[in-house]
């Protein structure tokens, strides 16, 4: 097929990074127990200064990183939390670092040793937002549970409880002179409450100016150092700025028609920055506080901006975007100062070996990324510009298969990232599952249509089209030889196909539920599914027999087999497990995923097993052949 370059390729830089970007490579930070190495840093929620601007701690989907400011050099990661952790703030003298995640529990720690001090439990759900109070012994937090909560920091005791809003409470900010608390959630209200007693004081009210704006949602608040003053940051593209004594509406500060993703004051009161989301990224706008003059604009982020934070002298700006960057700015010139890098928001869907080992894909919604395993280094970036779902790395390590959204699918140069000239149609609804035969000359599509669609490589013709499922087939797979194609469906059915004839060999029935995931042994004599009954089963191909039956206490979603066949590997949302194949006896449980894993694979050696998932990350993990 011929290849033309119809879409853009991103390459990632090959040689040493400019001194002032911290790039990612392999990071060692507090691995997990059986992990040797970690790729990425987890997506970034919101990020906070210690008291004296020295510290940077960033609320990440794998734990709290703490950074030194000055150098952008990442100094410890905080685990603990079970779920992504949403919000962070530190206490007035800097020596408590307070977190809130999704799994609903708030943990306090010690900014000198990264120890944990306490964890505070009471809401029933995910914690969007945490302040301190300005002497440091009251704690507030907000979440999708709908209260407003108040701690006694030394002891953990929950003090009060405040049913804040029609809907979850997005955030909770502390008046600097410790009077009020001011909080907004979804249901577009900002209220402000006597922060000793939790009294309703009043509501702060947008008014439109413009009926063409309507404001779906509030994206942040800020206090101005005065206590006089709060902003906030709307989707209508506008900065109010209120009275806090009288809830009068001061000023109303017109970014653009897009949403202001962030807001915060200077320490002198003076200046109010706010993230205004761009068609190619975001931008940050400085605004004079006495006379709304607009001031000045940074740009530098490709994506939406999610927090910002000035310094304690008010020289430095710090930004969080969904770029995957940490930047610090020179507040008075624009100037970028440092850059962290390596915070992956997006989910890794698959993971990927080239079957000569000197080569790691992953695959997410936004591209591929191709590592050099063995010591991290990212070699390239393939972005399609496009939503990116089901991938598949051809044997022979020429080819990529992409599908996208509508069920296409797309054929990529694995070298050089260029893409073919159309793409392959035969699908009438999404792809779930694709992969390649033995030498990479036939692809394998599985379709929510309830078919299989084969392809030829080189010209991109249809081959075949399997049918025969009656539901959903969720993943497909060729054996070692590349004659058998087996698929699994939700109609609680494995069959084998004989590619040659498209003819269905068997049928394997035994499951109780859908069928999620199938995987051939390295002789292709022996067949591994688990299906949503919770069962791992092991079939004999050649009769289609049941040879065993693993249940895991929480069930099993993907497998793999290890290259000598002894070993699968399989995935319980978090975790995975390490069985024998032959006796079924549980070898190891492998922890250290926060969030649900959605592929593991095996080095072609034997001796790494990677996988990917939500959080963002690949782990590689030691194991023995």
């Amino acid at each position: 097929m011929k290849i033309v370059l119809s879409f853009f390729l991103f390459l990632a830089a090959s040689v040493l990074c400019p001194s002032n970007v911290f790039a990612q490579a392999y990071t060692q930070k507090q691995l997990p127990e059986g992990a040797k190495a970690r790729i990425g840093r987890g997506g970034v929620y919101e990020i906070a200064y210690t008291p004296d601007s020295t510290k940077l701690a960033v609320a990440s989907t794998i734990g709290i990183w703490i950074y030194d400011a000055r150098t952008g050099e990442s100094v410890r990661l905080l685990t603990g939390h079970t779920d992504y952790v949403r919000c962070v703030a530190f206490s007035p003298d800097g020596r408590t670092l307070a977190s809130g995640s999704y799994d609903g529990t708030i943990r306090l720690w010690d900014v000198d040793t990264g120890e944990p001090k306490a964890t505070l439990t009471g809401h029933t759900y995910i914690i969007y937002s945490i302040a301190f109070s300005p002497d440091g012994q009251t704690l507030a937090s907000g979440g999708r549970d709908e209260f407003i909560k108040f701690w006694d920091v030394r002891s953990g005791e929950l003090l009060r409880t405040i049913a804040g809003h029609a809907g979850r409470v997005d955030s909770v900010v502390y008046a600097p002179d410790g009077e009020t608390v001011v909080s907004y959630g979804a249901d577009r209200k900002i209220h402000v409450w006597n922060a000793r007693t939790g009294e309703f004081l009043m509501a702060l009210d947008p008014e439109f100016e413009d009926a063409g704006l309507e404001l779906d949602r509030i994206y942040a608040i800020a206090y101005s150092p005065d206590s006089e003053r709060l902003a906030s940051g709307n989707s209508d593209g506008r900065i109010r700025v209120w009275d806090t004594r009288t809830g009068a509406l001061k000023s109303t500060l017109i970014a653009r028609a897009s949403d202001v993703t962030a807001v915060t004051f200077s320490p002198d009161g003076q200046i109010l920055a706010g993230a205004v989301s761009v068609e190619n990224g975001s931008t940050i706008e400085f605004w004079n506080v006495a006379t709304g003059e607009r001031l000045k604009s940074f740009t530098g982020h490709t994506d939406r901006i999610t927090s910002l934070v000035f310094s304690k002298d008010g020289g430095t700006l710090a930004s969080s975007s969904y770029d995957e960057t940490i930047r610090f700015w020179n507040r008075a010139t624009g100037t970028p100062l440092r850059t962290i890098t390596g915070h992956h928001r997006e989910r890794i869907w698959h993971v990927m070996y080239a079957s000569h080992g000197r080569t790691l894909a992953c695959s997410r919604v936004d591209g591929i990324r191709l590592w050099e395993p063995h010591i991290g280094r990212l070699i390239k970036t393939v972005d399609l510009k496009k939503r990116i779902f089901s991938t598949a790395y051809s044997p022979d390590n020429v080819t990529f298969a992409c599908e996208t959204a509508g069920g296409n699918v797309w054929l990529l140069d694995a070298n050089t990232g260029v893409p073919n000239e159309t793409p392959l149609i035969g699908h009438t609804e999404g792809i779930s599952s694709l992969d390649f035969n033995r030498d990479g000359s036939i692809l394998a599509s599985g379709s929510y249509d309830r078919t299989i669609c084969l392809w030829n490589v080189d010209t991109g013709d249809l081959r075949k089209t399997l049918k025969g499922h009656t539901d959903n087939v969720r993943h497909v797979a060729f054996s070692p030889t590349g004659l058998i194609l087996a698929s699994a469906s939700d109609d609680g059915t494995i069959r084998l196909w004989d590619i040659n004839t498209g003819e269905v060999i068997n049928t394997l029935a035994g499951h109780a539920d859908s069928i999620r995931h199938v995987a051939f042994s390295p002789t292709g004599l022996i067949l591994v599914s688990t299906g949503g009954d919770g069962t791992i089963r092991l079939w004999d191909i050649n009769t289609g027999d049941p040879l065993k039956t693993i249940t895991p206490a929480s069930g099993a979603f993907f497998t793999a087999y290890s290259p000598d066949g002894n070993t699968l590997a399989s995935t319980d949302r978090k975790v995975i497990h390490l069985w024998n194949v032959h006796s079924g006896e549980r070898l190891r449980t492998l922890t250290g995923h926060i969030g649900y894993i959605y592929s593991i694979v095996y080095a072609p050696d034997g001796k790494t097993l990677t996988s990917g998932g939500s959080d963002g990350t690949m782990l590689l993990w030691e194991v023995t052949p």
